[in-house]
This record gives structure tokens, C-alpha cells and sequence, in this order.
């Protein structure tokens, strides 16, 4: 892909959006809230692909990828008033059909093309589809996007848990109730190292642990980097209330993560004695 190509798909991106603009404080802060994240979503790819020695024609695919991961929701915002995917419509597929009917990814070859369409389809999946795996050029950007995006997703929610109450968004939690306990299939996925299911969340405290359990599908050591240096997952951890099960799956995650710094440690010494 060539930087003007890029360049293009930007402008029509932030002309596109621009349609949502509402007088609707509650519409218009998520709408802005949307386009906030895509830009942060950019960055985090763009340092991913750094890490990850990716050259700068790739480099401008994963940019093009996170530019247009979340394309649905802006419709999807405003038609529906939520980002629950379970409530209105999967984003995901929305946004490809928008970028289909749009037309503006004829310009590209036909493999960027279908790169660009499936990484999008596929980024909020629960797992990634193993027909994906038969492509590795794919699976590496898919797996990109996905990275890219829950670090953004999880410093949104972190920052909005150190707010007051009456100052959150009640969007990002998907209006779930901020009630007692846990979900027990939930803290369940989470000791089997699984992500959590949004069906079985009925609480905003599962919400949460939902959140944490992404580490099981985080791909890249530099996203892990990341995510131990900005303090999302402490910041979410020490949010929830002290109870037995969340006391549980905190020591859980301490040491899923303490291991994987371990491994990631131990990989680092091997390469420097080679």
C-alpha cells in the first residue's frame, strides 16, 4: 500500500463520520468517544508493527486496519444507543458492509482488499476462525488489530473507573448494573484461561473481569510490554470489589502474567547469547 492511498482513506474516514454529528450530548460524546479510540487504535498497531520490524507498506495496511476496525459503530451508535453488540447489531460486519458499499477499497489490490475486509470482520470475534490460520500474512494482522484494540479498549475502561461515579459513561459498560457478586461462568473461563462471554455478564463487576480475561487472547510480547507499563489491568483489578472470587481470580491473573514475563524474559537471554 502506498501513503497516498493511506492518506485517502483518512480523509474519507473523518468525512464520513462527520455525518454523525449530533446535538445530542449523550450521541455526540460516544460519537466523538468512537473517533477518539480509532486514532489511539492507529497508534498502538503502528507501534505493534515497529516492534515487530514490519516494513513501511505493511505498516500502512495495519494503519488502514485500524483505521477501519470500528467503522460500524458509528451507525451503530446512533441507530441502536448502545455498543452491545448483542442489543443491536455485530459492528464488525456492519462496518464491512459499509466499506463494500462505499467502494473505496478498489483502489487497492485485490489481496489488500480482502485482507482489510476480513481483518475487519474478524477482530471482535471470541476466537479467531481456523480457516484464518491456513494464511499467516492474515492471521498476523488479524492478530494485530486485535492487540491494538484491546489495549486501547482497556485504557478507556481504566480510565473511566478512576472517575466519579456520576462523571462515567454508562455506554462503555453497556448499562449493566452495578450490583453484588459475580458471575460464576465467568470467574470459571478466567481459571481455565479463557476470555469471558458478554452473554454470561450480568453485573457491572463482570463487565470487568471480562475485560481482564483478554489476556488470554493477547498475541504480541510488545503488547504485553505495553499493557504492564500504562497499569490498565491493575487499575481494573483493584476496582472490583474485595471479594473471595475476585481475590481468586487476582492471584490467577498475577501469575499468568508473572509467567508470561518470565518466558518473555528467558526468550530475551537466549537471543542475546546467539
Amino acid at each position: 500500500m502506498q501513503k497516498e492511498e493511506l492518506d485517502f482513506f483518512k480523509k474519507w474516514f473523518l468525512d464520513y463520520v462527520d455525518q454523525f454529528s449530533s446535538p445530542e450530548a449523550f450521541i455526540q460524546e460516544n460519537i466523538d468517544l468512537k473517533i477518539e479510540h480509532t486514532s489511539r487504535v492507529c497508534e498502538n498497531i503502528l507501534l505493534l508493527a515497529r516492534a515487530e520490524n514490519l516494513e513501511k507498506k505493511g505498516s500502512r495496511l495495519a494503519e488502514t486496519i485500524a483505521l477501519f476496525h470500528d467503522l460500524g459503530r458509528f451507525e451503530q451508535f446512533t441507530k441502536y444507543r448502545t455498543f452491545n453488540d448483542l442489543e443491536s447489531e455485530n459492528h464488525a460486519l456492519l462496518g464491512v458492509r459499509i466499506l463494500e458499499n462505499a467502494g473505496i477499497l478498489t483502489i487497492l489490490s485485490q489481496k489488500e482488499k480482502d485482507l482489510i475486509l476480513k481483518a475487519v470482520e474478524y477482530h471482535n470475534c471470541m476466537e479467531i476462525p481456523e480457516c484464518t490460520e491456513t494464511s499467516s500474512e492474515f492471521l498476523f494482522y488479524l492478530k494485530l488489530i486485535r492487540d491494538a484494540d484491546k489495549l486501547d479498549i482497556l485504557k478507556l475502561v481504566s480510565e473511566d473507573y478512576e472517575k466519579e461515579e456520576e462523571f462515567r459513561n454508562p455506554a462503555l459498560e453497556f448499562d449493566m448494573p452495578d450490583t453484588l457478586g459475580c458471575s460464576e461462568k465467568i470467574v470459571v473461563d478466567i481459571l481455565n484461561n479463557r476470555m469471558a462471554k458478554l452473554a454470561d455478564a450480568k453485573n457491572l463487576n463482570d463487565i470487568k473481569l471480562l475485560r481482564l480475561s483478554w489476556i488470554f487472547d493477547i498475541n504480541f510480547p510488545e503488547a504485553f510490554s505495553l499493557l504492564r507499563e500504562r497499569g490498565y489491568l491493575k487499575t481494573i483489578l483493584y476496582s472490583i470489589p474485595e471479594i473471595e472470587e475476585v481475590q481468586v481470580v487476582r492471584k490467577h491473573i498475577d501469575s499468568y502474567l508473572n509467567a508470561i514475563e518470565i518466558r518473555s524474559r528467558n526468550k530475551a537471554m537466549k537471543m542475546d547469547i546467539s
